[in-house]
């Protein structure tokens, strides 16, 4: 015979469970987990965008006020998080460490410790020596953490630039297109997967099939009159090409800007009617504009030369030997000119 539940057992049966009754194994709160809430604007391509102007700051600003702040402060990031760059272009400039023995920094000491400060303007100087002891022993570490925390934040920076610019390509793909299509370079996340196979590391790109997938549909380069100047030094470039494409640039450049010219030479006029972009059928045209502008160089900057002069190995010769025509035609009218007409696009 069953026994009858009481009307209190029944209304505690279907009583819900409080959220900290709904434990399982994991010791995860219930009521607080949450697994991919709102999934479907996830999967649409979905990024947190606040409002323009929202702040009274941003409101002064206008676009290239923004870009300019922006490189700015990513300078200051690179510049910190490689400090020596100085001391390579100028050897006898003091560099960033040197410059915080000499002069103490009250916000690099407010890093180091808060009461640092005080004790290295005490006026027992006993206490004010051993403070900026303790200080000039702490600053290699500070130097070391923030090149660290530095080049963290520029990559950090980056990747998630990256990332909204294939959020804005979803969610503004017309636009994002005109954009690209000037463009040719574009920035896109790629990663590394590394598995183990027999004993040895195979290393494999992911997104690899994205990246191509993203880029073609942006129509990247499709429209480019401006080409991207590649001294970043990570990639092994001749460096005839990296000559060829500042040719190609400085002509660029020219031609958009007359004003550059106080009075329109012939060679000017010649600059002006080359056609755009350069192809495989004008590319000796253009060739000929620039190889009358890197003959003027030679005469009047002849060490502008040097670095090509020195790949080729003749930087031992003289200027004053009868080797010098050589040298200018090797340089100029042999490698330049076939490093130059290599960047000729195919004709559409």
């Amino acid at each position: 015979m069953k026994r009858k539940r009481s009307k209190s057992a029944k209304l505690l049966k279907n009583k819900p469970r409080r959220a900290k009754e709904s434990r399982r194994e994991t010791g995860i709160d219930g009521g607080m987990d949450r697994f991919f809430v709102g999934g479907e604007s996830k999967i649409a391509g979905f990024m947190h965008y606040k409002q323009p102007r929202w702040t009274e700051e941003y409101k002064k600003m206008k676009v290239p006020d923004i870009l300019r702040r922006i490189q700015d402060d990513l300078e200051e990031l690179l510049a910190r998080a490689y400090p020596t760059a100085t001391n390579e272009w100028q050897p006898a400039a003091v560099g960033y460490e040197s410059r915080l023995r000499r002069v103490i920094s009250k916000g690099v000491v407010d890093e180091l410790d808060h009461g640092l400060w005080k004790r290295i303007n005490s006026c027992n100087q006993t206490v004010s020596r051993k403070a900026c002891e303790e200080y000039l022993r702490l600053l290699p570490i500070f130097l070391n953490e923030e090149q660290k925390h530095a080049a963290k934040a520029f990559a950090f920076i980056t990747k998630w630039a990256a990332t909204y610019l294939e959020n804005l390509f979803v969610k503004e793909d017309a636009l994002m297109k005109e954009v690209a299509r000037g463009q040719d370079l574009w920035p896109v996340n790629l990663g590394l997967s590394v598995r183990i196979v027999k004993g040895k590391p195979t290393f494999q790109l992911t997104r690899r099939a994205f990246a191509r997938k993203y880029v073609t549909e942006l129509e990247l380069n499709s429209q480019c009159r401006f080409p991207s100047q590649h001294e970043s030094g990570a990639q092994s470039v001749s460096p005839f090409r990296l000559a060829a494409e500042g040719l190609y640039i400085k002509m660029l450049l020219l031609k958009r800007a007359p004003a550059w010219f106080p009075k329109v030479t012939p060679w000017a006029k010649r600059l002006f009617a080359l056609q755009l972009p350069m192809t495989k059928d004008n590319s000796a045209g253009w060739w000929r504009v620039g190889k009358d502008y890197l003959y003027e160089r030679w005469e009047k900057a002849r060490v502008e030369f040097d670095p090509l002069v020195q790949h080729l190995g003749l930087e031992n010769l003289s200027s004053k030997t009868p080797y010098e025509s050589n040298i200018k035609t090797r340089v100029i009218d042999n490698e330049l000119k076939q490093a130059f007409e290599a960047l000729a696009t195919h004709d559409l």
